[in-house]
């Protein structure tokens, strides 16, 4: 595969980076494991990193981490890094709940885990919970988005008194050097590392920093950090309604579906409209209001798992004004997360104007969902006053080790396309293609698991053009809240 054109800015991003990472720091002492108090078969610790990696003897933060340690210690490989997704999604409660991966990665591979810095127990970014919970409506125009900017800048302000500098140091740059710092702790030479969605970014940044530190990486369903924040916001609305056309096309074919027979992209328009007018309101509740940007945030949410059925009666529900015995799912707010994601992504927004147009180009390609998960969280950088740490840029990533990317062809939130990109980035890299729908692969089927337990385990990437057969959704997952990039 051929190394994808590398910009100015890749360059001299990759040559900061390579001098941060010469920046000595002291040896790190060993973890000092105990069992959880939440589930004596995890074991937890915590490990001290710098506040600042710009400034590594200065203030320092701890980083809570937790071990599945190998279930076949004989036959142990070494130490598996789950990165989870977000961004703020908490590993050590992903550990908590269960071994992540399947029985024969689990036996040859210690499963650590983290909470990134400024989330779980790792010196959390503490924000006002009534201010934050209160979003501003993020539809175009003059008034609107000076609401927007005066937002942001409230709830930045009130995060910074509450939590200090955190604020200004929870971008993936910082968190892959945290992870780094847990490897020279747990006296690892090299580390695998499986990230999930947000988790992908956090791995790119590793490999990108610690390329002799990376003995395996698999990208599951992947961020592009190379995109400028236009095609950004566009690509994003373009996966949301790739995802909406696949939730219509089974519609039309399966008689499980509530609104079968209908055309599912009208109903939804109509409903649109009615939230546009402040027509549209819960099932028999005319007393809690749902507006547009709530609506499309609600739907791309069961695109996750992907929740077709419970899409399809909550919308009928909606239409007919019947409640329905399946909740709503619930838009979730994103301001706690909002400064890990504003640390790794210009907007470069600065005008009404210019908000006005780029939500324009995401309706031109998402004419029933209007926009994705990048137009719904990215408005919340705009005026934020802390600096991007890790603006976006092509990875420069020369890792010994092949890179294993997997995506699903309809995912709702990290759009094929991106998998695509960042497969032409990395030279090294091989695709695992996903014929089917949702936010994340390795656990879809016994072919999507096997070929990733195949490459952690033995190094043996699939070949060129691999691809897994889609499986039939169910309802068994639950509706994915409306928060990012989750794993």
């Amino acid at each position: 595969m051929r190394r994808g054109a590398i910009s100015a800015l890749g360059v001299l991003l990759a040559a900061a980076a390579a001098l941060g990472a010469a920046v000595p720091v002291a040896a790190a002492p060993a973890v000092e494991w105990q069992p959880c108090p939440e589930n004596a078969e995890v074991q937890c610790a915590s490990v001290p990193v710098p506040l600042d990696w710009a400034h590594p003897d200065g203030e320092r933060i701890e980083v809570a981490v937790a071990r599945r340690p190998a279930a076949n210690p004989d036959e142990r490989i070494g130490t598996l890094v789950h990165m989870p997704g977000g961004p703020g999604g908490t590993g050590v409660d992903a550990l908590l709940a269960g071994a992540p991966f399947s029985p024969e990665v689990s036996s040859r591979f210690d499963i650590v885990s983290y909470d990134p810095r400024g989330f779980g127990r790792s010196n959390p970014l503490q924000c006002d919970t009534g201010l934050v919970s209160v979003m501003p409506d993020i539809r175009p125009g003059p008034e609107r988005f000076e609401e927007i900017r005066r937002y942001n800048r409230e709830v930045a302000a009130d995060c910074r008194a509450r939590s200090g500098p955190i604020i200004d140091h929870m971008d993936a740059v910082s968190v892959a050097r945290d992870i780094d710092a847990v490897r020279r702790a747990l006296g690892e030479e090299q580390l695998s590392l499986y990230g999930i969605s947000y988790g992908t970014l956090v791995g790119q940044m590793y490999a990108e920093n610690f390329p002799d530190r990376v003995r395996a990486l698999v990208l599951d369903s992947v961020m592009d950090h190379s995109l400028s924040a236009s095609d950004f916001l566009v690509t994003e609305a373009e996966t949301a309604e790739d995802s909406f056309a696949e939730f219509a096309k089974w519609c039309a074919e399966d008689a499980q579906c509530a609104l079968h027979g209908e055309d599912v992209g009208a109903v939804y328009d109509e409903l649109y409209k009615r939230a546009e007018n402040g027509e549209l309101h819960a099932p028999g509740d005319p007393s809690t209001p749902i507006g547009p940007v709530e609506l499309s945030r609600s739907t791309l949410g069961h695109f996750y798992g992907p929740n077709w059925q419970s899409l399809a009666e909550q919308l009928k529900a909606l239409r007919d004004d019947r409640p329905t015995p399946t909740a709503q799912a619930a838009p979730e707010t994103i301001p706690y997360s909002v400064a890990a994601f504003c640390g790794d992504w210009n907007t470069d927004v600065d005008t009404a104007e210019q908000y006005a147009q780029e939500w324009q180009r995401q309706n031109d390609v998402a004419p029933h969902m209007r926009f994705g998960l990048g137009g719904g969280v990215a408005w919340g950088c705009i005026d934020w006053p802390s600096p991007v740490q890790n603006p976006q840029h092509v990875p420069q990533i020369r890792t010994e080790a092949p890179v294993l990317i997997a995506n699903a062809q309809h995912d709702p939130a990290t759009g094929y396309a991106w998998a695509t990109n960042v497969d032409r980035q990395i030279e090294q890299a091989a695709l695992l293609t996903y014929d089917g729908w949702g936010h994340g692969v390795y656990s879809r089927s016994g072919c999507t698991v096997s070929a990733v337990d195949r490459y952690l385990v033995d190094g043996v990437v699939p070949p060129e053009g691999a691809r897994c057969a889609a499986v039939p959704p169910t309802e068994n997952p639950p509706v994915r809240p409306y928060v990012g990039w989750g794993g």
